[in-house]
């Protein structure tokens, strides 16, 4: 199935690229959310002029995602947990709940922006963890889990 892109995808394309995708990811996910559109002669020429409005939209998420990055450059987050003599946590920190920190600190942050290298993490310590906020926009902050 070939589809229009509306927007920039990971491993994908760029904005305006028209690519191959299975017909079920293309169905099922690209076009209900708005990102692609189904590469018909009508809608190639339909995005032909639409093309320089959502240029601005994408030009606009990309400066609203380097201002949150500026904004998030020198935050730690400090998460006071209980945890057993030998550091491990009677529990765990996951993306959901670096999410939810981040929003108590002021900082709008979604959880599915949230990527975490190594899993939940299960012991006290420092932790890097990543921010995706936009295709080109990551940022790493710092996680500091110590005992409650």
């Amino acid at each position: 199935m070939k589809v229009i892109l509306l927007e920039r995808i990971n491993k994908l394309g760029r904005l305006g690229d028209v690519v191959e995708v299975r017909p079920g990811y293309g169905r099922n996910f690209l076009v209900p959310q708005g990102k692609a559109v189904v590469a018909t002669p009508s809608n190639l020429a339909d995005f032909a002029e639409r093309k320089a409005q959502l240029e601005a939209v994408e030009a606009e998420r990309l400066q609203a995602a380097r201002v949150r990055a500026e904004a998030l450059a020198e935050t730690v987050l400090r998460i006071a947990l209980q945890a057993g003599e030998d550091g491990r946590l009677f529990g765990s920190v996951g993306h959901h709940e670096v999410a939810r920190m981040l929003e108590e600190l002021g900082h709008t942050v979604n959880h599915g922006e949230v990527r975490m290298q190594e899993g939940p993490i299960k012991r006290t310590g420092e932790y890097p963890v990543r921010l995706h906020l936009h295709p080109e926009v990551e940022i790493d902050i710092q996680v500091v889990v110590e005992r409650a």
